[in-house]
């Protein structure tokens, strides 16, 4: 029997947070783990030996220890440390171009989108709601948007910034490719109502989406399936079941060619009872380093509407990103 939206919108926001309060105790067993991992060697290596008295500061401490604890106790280096640990013992996948990846990460990402409406006329959109990715602790990661700059070459509506997007990633379970190459991550992302309408939503919307994957060898497949919940105004904004699929594919000389299904299921508002569906061929390359720990990716495609209803068409994607 077909489900209220109501009732869709309470199931998705209650699966979430089931999730996470039953994953709680996981997360903290995973913490202790990695503590006693890495301070065993140091009091069971027989083969340390007894150093040299070091050379001391006015103060009574040894400069070596000095030094040694300087080392020990860098924010910045116990970070780094970490965030590589997470991302060593999950997927090495390129992240796809319209599906939202289950992978945490750090990474500075801009996309910019240009499609047609209806109408016949043109929107371009400047920052695609990405911005700051960063691993905040273990199996946490956050982004930190930029609000996108939207503009429409017909005279109205007028140009201007959209809402400020926000997102929180959990990663459940992950192994390497020498571990299953799988994942499972939950995600919540926000847009935060900045901007006034049209180019903003007018309330704060809520997204809770699951995130799958699993590789073989070069070839992958990632698949999210969230919702769309405003806060308000759910006449005029409605709610949204959400469902993309990406096949995933990595050839030779750093390229990942990729074909996505992105569907959109309206539940609620002015199009409630519609579906659209984009395929999305796109080929992605990279990663490259540029630096000591900066590398750089990019990707680029165009999203087909397959379906008879679309709020837009041919939307022609790029998208650059700085892995750090």
């Amino acid at each position: 029997m077909p489900r209220s939206a109501d009732s869709l919108a309470k199931i998705a926001v209650e699966a979430w947070l089931v999730g996470v309060l039953l994953l709680a105790p996981v997360h903290a067993m995973s913490q202790e783990l990695p503590q006693a991992i890495v301070s065993k060697p140091e009091a069971e290596d027989s083969r340390q030996t007894i150093p040299a008295a070091q050379p001391s500061d006015p103060g009574g401490k040894s400069i070596s220890s000095t030094q040694a604890g300087r080392t020990r106790h860098n924010p910045y280096r116990a970070w780094r440390r970490m965030a590589d640990r997470e991302e060593a013992s999950e997927p090495d996948w390129l992240s796809p171009l319209a599906t939202t990846s289950g992978r945490i990460k750090d990474e500075l990402r801009y996309d910019i989108w240009r499609q047609t409406t209806p109408t016949g006329s043109t929107i371009s959109t400047f920052g695609g709601g990405k911005g700051l990715e960063f691993i905040a602790a273990p199996r946490v990661q956050l982004l930190l948007g930029v609000p996108s700059y939207i503009g429409h070459s017909a005279p109205a509506p007028r140009d201007g910034f959209g809402d400020l997007p926000l997102m929180l990633k959990f990663l459940v379970a992950s192994g390497n490719a020498s571990n299953g190459d799988y994942l499972v991550t939950l995600l919540l992302s926000a847009t935060v109502p900045t901007a006034s309408r049209p180019n903003g939503a007018g309330d704060a919307v809520l997204t809770p989406t699951l995130a799958l994957g699993k590789g073989w060898r070069g070839f992958d497949v990632q698949t999210t399936f969230g919702a769309n919940l405003p806060a308000g105004d759910t006449q005029r904004l409605g709610r949204q079941l959400l469902w993309n699929t990406t096949f995933q594919y990595r050839a030779g000389w750093k390229l990942w060619p990729e074909l996505e299904a992105n569907s959109t299921f309206f539940e609620q508002g002015p199009s409630a009872g519609e579906t659209q569906t984009f395929l999305t061929p796109g080929l992605g390359f990279g990663r490259v380093r540029l630096l000591r720990g900066l590398r750089f990716s990019m990707a680029g495609g165009v999203q087909i509407a397959v379906t008879r209803f679309h709020t837009y068409n041919h939307r022609s994607m790029l998208s650059v990103r700085f892995p750090f």
